[in-house]
C-alpha cells in the first residue's frame, strides 16, 4: 500500500531511482577503490621482490661458475697457474659482497675457502721427469690437502646457493 502510494507520484519516483543509483555507484565506486588499493600493495610487493631476485643474479651467476670451475680439478692435483679462474672469480665474487647484504655472510664464506683453495696449489714441477721419494709422499700431502679445501669451497658455494634459492622463494 505504502509502495503503491509513493510509486504513484512520478516526481517521488524520480528521486527513489536517483538515490537508489547514486547508493549503488557509490558502493561501486568503494569497492572499486578498495581494490585497486589492493592490487597496487600487491604490486609494489612483486616489484620489490622481482629487485632483490634481480641483485642476487649476478652472485647466483658467479657463483654458478666457479662450482663449474672448482669441478674441473675435482681429484685433480693443481698447480698455481691452474687455479687461475677460481681466483678471479673469487676476486668478482668479493666485489659483489658490498651489494649483496641478504647473503654477505655466505659470499664472504664462498671466497675465504676459494683463498685457501688457491693457496694449496701444488708447487710447479720439476724439470727433471724424476721426483725423490721423500718429495712424492710431501706432494701427495699437499695434494690431500688441496683436495680437503676444495670440498671445502664446493660446500661454500652449495650453502651460497641454497640460501640465495630460499631467498627467491620468499
Amino acid at each position: 500500500m505504502l509502495l503503491s502510494s509513493i510509486l504513484s507520484d512520478p516526481s517521488e519516483t524520480t528521486v527513489i531511482v536517483t538515490a537508489a543509483s547514486s547508493l549503488v555507484t557509490g558502493s561501486l565506486g568503494t569497492l572499486t577503490a578498495i581494490n585497486h588499493k589492493r592490487v597496487f600493495a600487491w604490486a609494489k610487493t612483486v616489484r620489490r621482490k622481482d629487485e632483490e631476485i634481480a641483485e642476487l643474479a649476478g652472485p647466483a651467476a658467479t657463483l654458478d661458475d666457479l662450482y663449474t670451475e672448482q669441478c674441473r680439478f675435482a681429484r685433480t692435483p693443481s698447480h698455481k697457474a691452474d687455479l687461475a679462474d677460481i681466483t678471479r672469480l673469487a676476486n668478482a665474487i668479493s666485489g659483489r659482497i658490498e651489494h649483496t647484504e641478504c647473503i654477505r655472510t655466505e659470499l664472504e664464506r664462498v671466497v675465504e675457502c676459494a683463498q685457501t683453495y688457491v693457496e694449496t696449489a701444488l708447487p710447479e714441477p720439476p724439470a727433471t721427469a724424476r721426483i725423490a721419494y721423500t718429495e712424492t709422499q710431501t706432494l701427495m700431502a699437499q695434494a690431500m690437502r688441496q683436495e680437503s679445501a676444495r670440498v671445502t669451497l664446493e660446500r661454500a658455494i652449495n650453502a651460497a646457493n641454497q640460501k640465495i634459492a630460499t631467498l627467491r622463494r620468499i
